[in-house]
């Protein structure tokens, strides 16, 4: 089952500074986590997946096997003598194609008097909108990979939407439950063997809860409407939680985020789920392990057409083959996934004057935490610059380049990896650093010829 709740410590979601929160109260068999190797051999066999995505996180673990070792099992068992269970896999579960329009009924709120005369005009139908609202944003941006139609009554409905008041039990003191899904047999295997790569399952979640009410009183029906949307992704398909934080689907759901609305993560992610074949193996039992040691990135390469941000006004190569993630300040890439990966790479504008005022705003944050191997003033892209390199306290080493980009705007350069992985990193880096161009007017920074990645693409970035 999972859990809609708001951390502790924080304001009252009325005040729109508290976080609503998503944690599983009965967890799954323990599944080793995904990592970016298995997304990678799953990838290879699985041509055209949207990225960036937090796919694996979707799977649902199962425990497969025959009759004849099912009885083994118990028999064993029945002797007290242990036996293992069956090896997990993960398979990818969702609703079936031909189960859309879904069927919906949302069931209004009993509110108590003594909330409904603190907000009278908090009325059970402006709760119920709010669930439609969150229903056709999800139709909205899967653009009609998904469809829901409304059901008269409970009997009627393939999934009820029940929205309460009451406050729901806590297996944690410092949340507050704000909404339910039970996911424990939402999945269900009909047949198949995992080494074909397709399993024969059936989904179906009957109900949902939402609550409109936490300890301070009547939650707006914005907020409602967001933890609606984050509860309908788990009825959708999606089994544990995204681990990137700007995500609807990460376990603290800010109702700050923009109404109605799903990330580019979170929209690729139910995408790829609803384009896969519904019990598409993720990872088998024999799955190989990751490594132990990653290999090394070895000598640096470039994406041969550089990245543009015309909004931001500059234009930069990046790692070739490097998962790149737009941001809304500029871009970060990684060399794996955006939930498991080793280097970072980051391009981000600030409006804050110049360098020394984004050093007096920010500073402390970057350089604070960690010893200052190295810091430097530089030319780059033909502006002033400043250059800063830290060993952070947990093991990381950071870069900082910051360049006036003029108009008011600083450039801010950031890259990280393990300590002990940085000199093999550091290429990847400076090649990248030196591609960077920052536009003054509108338009391309210069002309350069990018078919060959350029014999300035790898070099490294000077004073």
């Amino acid at each position: 089952m999972t859990a809609a709740r708001r951390a502790a410590g924080g304001l009252g979601l009325a005040a729109g500074a508290a976080l609503a929160a998503c944690a599983a109260s009965a967890p799954a068999p323990p599944a080793p986590p995904p990592t970016r190797w298995d997304y990678a051999a799953f990838r290879a066999e699985h041509a055209g997946l949207l990225e960036p995505n937090y796919l694996p996180f979707m799977a649902t673990p199962v425990r497969i096997e025959s009759p004849l070792a099912h009885a083994w099992r118990r028999a064993r068992a029945a002797l007290g003598v242990p036996a293992p269970p069956p090896p997990e896999t993960l398979v990818l579960c969702r609703w079936d194609d031909d189960a859309f329009p879904l069927a919906v009924h949302v069931v209004p709120p009993d509110i108590p008097p003594e909330l409904a005369d603190a907000h009278p005009e908090r009325v059970p139908a402006r709760y119920v909108a709010a669930v439609e609202r969150a229903l056709e944003g999800w139709e909205r941006d899967l653009e009609g990979l998904v469809r829901f139609e409304p059901a008269a009554s409970e009997d009627e409905a393939e999934l009820v939407v029940r929205l309460g008041a009451a406050r729901l039990p806590v297996d944690d003191p410092g949340v507050e439950v704000l909404g339910t899904t039970p996911l424990g047999r939402a999945c269900r295997v009909r047949g198949g063997d995992p080494a074909s790569g397709r399993l024969e399952v059936r989904f179906a979640v009957r109900e949902l809860r939402v609550q409109v009410a936490d300890q301070h009183g009547l939650l707006l029906p914005d907020q409602v409407e967001r933890i609606a949307l984050h509860e309908l992704g788990h009825a959708l398909g999606m089994r544990a939680h995204s681990p990137i934080p700007a995500d609807l689907m990460f376990p603290v759901v800010r109702d700050r985020l923009p109404r109605g609305e799903l990330g580019a993560e979170d929209v690729n992610s139910f995408v790829s789920l609803y384009s896969l074949p519904n019990g598409t193996v993720y990872r088998r039992p024999d799955a190989p392990l990751p490594p132990a040691t990653p290999p090394a990135p070895g000598p640096p390469l470039l994406e041969l057409a550089p990245h543009v941000d015309v909004r931001h006004g500059f234009e930069i190569q990046l790692p070739r083959g490097w998962t790149r993630l737009d941001t809304g300040f500029g871009l970060v890439a990684v060399d794996g996934t955006t939930w498991d990966y080793e280097a970072s790479f980051q391009v981000i504008v600030r409006d804050v004057g110049g360098i020394d005022d984004y050093l007096a705003r920010y500073g402390e944050w970057h350089l604070g935490r960690g010893r200052v191997l190295e810091e430097r003033a530089l030319r780059l892209a033909g502006r002033p610059a400043r250059r800063f390199a830290v060993e952070a306290a947990e093991g990381a080493q950071e870069g900082l380049v910051l360049v006036e980009a003029g108009e008011g705007r600083v450039l801010v350069v950031l890259w990280d990896s393990p300590a002990d992985r940085m000199a093999a990193f550091l290429p990847w880096f400076e090649a990248s650093l030196a591609t960077l161009e920052i536009r003054s007017g509108a338009g391309r920074a210069r002309d350069r010829d990018y078919t060959s990645g350029g014999p300035d693409a790898a070099a490294p970035a000077g004073p």
